[in-house]
């Protein structure tokens, strides 16, 4: 009897112990599994080859949209975001000290830098920033880097890639002790080779209504790149080269530009109903053709709940998307959903498992090459 008791002691201790390293090594560990796969196409001109010749409204070009585009630096030693919410989890120092890895990974939602993403085909960026110490960073719970780190590889970019345009959609912003006229200061000064980011609008978006803009308007005629920006502020004297962002929570407008529902789930089935849900809501009505429309594509970190099996499951942001965009392009109805919401953004846009970032670019120009 007493071998008995003591080899289930052994056996507990040990089930307790191997459940306790499972937790810490869960909490911990801040890498992903999801690897990139070269593939060596290029999506450069995605967007010029598509509409050629056609002079398309912009909010019905389909392209390819990075969630959290400047967020790949994050790492389990990034600093919390001064944005972020005071009773927020990431916050708890307790909490954190356990599942710093698990923060990271919930908050890193692209690889590969400006340039990397931009080579391979993503037009819209989804962009949240915060203002520390006198600098802009970018950020996704955790902040990621300087501003600079990726404005620098746009400008550069759009400089190189006459007739190509990006959406560059300022979604969050923590201003601390700065304004949006300071943000748009450092985006008028901060230059790569004589250009900053603004030398890229070609329009005046307080005399062009969003619904009107097209293709001719925002790269002069196909002859230069261009830039689309949206931003929650109104327009001002010293604030023109926006379109006010809106999506029914700009403080003091009813103005809306766009059209980007969270369908919030890690849960792979759901996702696709909730995709399937919103084609179905936008195609059945006007409302929302004269904005943009983004098929919100990413899953979501949930740690309680029912989605909290495949979160942990999913491992990170990146392993998630790494597998589920590959199940994305291979739906059925995937082509037809651009005609209701023409922005496909994902995590981990770049990724080309499954040959997704291969055969999301492929529809990509097969839809604009296919619009009248």
């Amino acid at each position: 009897m007493k071998k008995i008791i003591k080899r289930i002691s052994v056996i507990t201790s040990f089930v307790l112990l191997s459940a306790i390293l499972l937790v810490l090594v869960f909490g911990k560990a801040g890498f992903s599994f999801a690897g990139y796969i070269e593939d060596g196409d290029d999506y450069s001109d995605v967007i010029s080859l598509g509409v050629a010749d056609k002079n398309p409204r912009i909010v019905d070009i389909a392209m390819l949209g990075a969630h959290d585009a400047f967020s790949s630096r994050i790492t389990k030693d990034s600093p919390v975001d001064p944005g972020e919410a005071e009773d927020s989890i990431i916050r708890n120092k307790t909490v954190a000290f356990f599942a710093d890895g698990l923060f990271a990974r919930l908050s890193k939602s692209q690889r590969g830098d400006a340039t990397e993403m931009l080579e391979n085909g993503v037009r819209y960026l989804d962009v949240r920033l915060s203002y520390i110490e006198g600098t802009w960073y970018t950020k996704h719970a955790l902040v990621s880097d300087e501003l600079s780190y990726y404005l620098g590889d746009v400008i550069a970019f759009l400089d190189d890639h006459p007739g190509e345009f990006i959406v560059f959609d300022i979604q969050h912003v923590y201003l601390g002790e700065a304004t949006f006229d300071d943000l748009f200061t450092y985006l008028d000064t901060f230059e790569v080779d004589g250009k900053s980011l603004l030398d890229f609008v070609h329009f005046d978006p307080t005399t062009i209504a969003l619904g009107d803009l097209r293709y001719d308007d925002v790269t002069d005629g196909g002859t230069k790149s261009g830039v689309v920006l949206l931003a929650k502020t109104e327009h001002s004297p010293t604030l023109q080269k926006h379109y006010e962002r809106g999506e029914g929570d700009t403080e003091g407008s009813d103005i809306v530009s766009i059209r980007s529902l969270w369908h919030n789930t890690s849960d792979s089935k759901k996702m696709l109903n909730g995709i399937r849900e919103e084609y179905e809501n936008i195609s059945g009505s006007d409302t929302y053709d004269d904005i943009f429309r983004v098929n919100q594509a990413q899953k979501t970190g949930v740690i309680s709940g029912t989605d909290l099996l495949d979160t942990i499951v999913g491992w990170s942001l990146l392993d998630m998307a790494s597998y589920f965009n590959s199940r994305l392009v291979r739906q059925t109805d995937f082509a037809d959903w651009f005609s209701a919401m023409p922005i496909l953004m994902v995590d981990y846009a770049i990724s080309n498992r499954g040959h997704f970032n291969y055969l999301a670019n492929f529809a990509i120009l097969a839809y604009n090459q296919a619009q009248v």
